[in-house]
């Protein structure tokens, strides 16, 4: 594929995004197109894969979303540019939440989702009542005799009970933390030009990027393109351990009370950039600047011949990733891309 053909495809993609609304703000976006113009759009590897550059305008920028060109290092010792993409994740495109419902008799348009045991359920009333036959455990009652929920109410309650040793309080207690209690900016490192590496580095499922001296990469696994982080699996036996359940949104998303919201599974909510030849719709960018897409394309099949880490490469896209649906309670499991080594990584629950 030639250059002039890579440009009239990102072309194409930045005018689908301005005909769907797309609220890019250049005077938040500041990209040195002098130094990315000196990165090849289609540099070869020892394959000769296709390499496809970051495409900063299809991140919604503006009063949540910014974004430069900065110099970085990334994780196998390479000096590069990267976008630093600075975040107070929030979702632009659909409601943040309902999570929890009010009483036991609410229907499930007044509650998210909860997902465990490789399935989804609606959180409405019935299930919080059911919660002690689902796990086999008569240790849940989750709501008062009047048929109320008990819930976090206040970000007090947000801050105290998301602790993983639980006070006796806040156990039985629906765990959501909502919005406006959490004021938060964080900064990602995404270099602009992917770098393959010829092994995979395993995610980590948390802060922690080693453990008994096996290296793992980082605990985010991308970001969306309203800015939102697509997170590490929820830490759902830590969460049951306390007699909790920390439901998410529709859109796969709930709020940590010290980072904000953040997803931890793809619905079909956040922007998508569809694909003319009925590839699976591009969801955002991981972490080591591979393109991340849909788990499956226009047709409902899921991509074929996927990599241990889910990635797989042709001829339009280069080298990129396949996410797992919400059930799966993850994104990826491995990075073949290197990353920047000073990325920002707050593990939230």
């Amino acid at each position: 594929m030639d250059n002039r053909l890579t440009k009239i495809t990102a072309l194409t993609l930045i005018m689908f995004m301005s005909a769907c609304g797309g609220s890019n703000n250049d005077e938040t976006t500041t990209v040195d197109e002098s130094l990315v113009d000196s990165e090849s759009d289609e540099s070869s590897s020892d394959t000769d894969e296709l390499v496809v550059d970051v495409d900063a305008t299809l991140f919604l920028t503006g009063d949540n979303v910014s974004i430069n060109t900065v110099s970085c290092t990334l994780t196998d010792g390479s000096e590069s540019l990267c976008y630093e993409i600075t975040s107070k994740h929030t979702a632009t495109e659909h409601d943040m939440g309902p999570w929890c419902p009010e009483t036991i008799y609410d229907t499930a348009e007044k509650g998210g989702l909860w997902f465990d045991k490789g399935e989804i359920n609606d959180l409405d009333g019935e299930f919080i009542l059911n919660l002690a036959t689902f796990y086999d455990d008569p240790g849940f009652k989750m709501y008062e005799d009047d048929g109320s929920v008990r819930r976090m109410e206040t970000a007090e309650q947000c801050a105290q009970g998301a602790d993983p040793n639980i006070e006796d309080e806040f156990t039985n207690m629906c765990a959501q933390c909502l919005p406006e209690w959490v004021s938060t900016e964080v900064s990602y490192l995404i270099p602009i030009t992917p770098v393959k590496q010829s092994e995979p580095v395993e995610l980590s499922d948390g802060p922690t990027l080693e453990v008994a001296g096996v290296e793992y990469g980082p605990s985010v696994r991308g970001l969306a393109f309203n800015g939102v982080r697509f997170d590490h699996p929820a830490d759902i036996d830590i969460i049951l351990a306390g007699y909790q359940i920390a439901p998410v949104d529709d859109a796969g998303g709930h709020v940590n009370n010290s980072l904000g919201y953040h997803y931890h599974g793809d619905t079909g909510m956040t922007t998508r950039i569809e694909q003319s030849d009925g590839h699976s719709a591009m969801i955002g960018y991981a972490l080591d600047g591979h393109g991340l897409y849909a788990k499956l394309d226009d047709d409902d099949n899921e991509a074929t011949e996927l990599d241990e880490c889910r990635g797989h490469s042709d001829e339009t896209r280069g080298y990129h990733y396949h996410v797992l649906s919400l059930e799966s309670n993850e994104f990826l499991d491995c990075f073949y891309g290197a990353w920047a080594e000073d990325e920002e990584d707050n593990g939230p629950r």
